[in-house]
């Protein structure tokens, strides 16, 4: 488990790092964009959805919504 120095130092970073291991099919972010556009189309196929972003990662997924 990352410390919060360590959380703050990969930051930065974060979405390049989920990138490069997505586009690798590499633990821990393979198949990322499979899921978060599964959950993508799941809230759109709904006419009243609602959605709690609760402040995890960079906010990919709430700004797509």
């Amino acid at each position: 488990m990352l410390s919060k120095q360590g959380f703050d130092l990969w930051a930065n970073e974060y979405d390049r790092s989920v990138q490069v291991s997505e586009e690798s099919n590499e633990y821990p972010f393979a198949g990322y964009k499979e899921i978060l556009n599964a959950i993508y189309n799941e809230v759109m196929s709904s006419n009243q959805a609602n959605v709690l972003d609760i402040g995890f990662g960079t906010g990919v997924l709430a700004s797509r919504l």
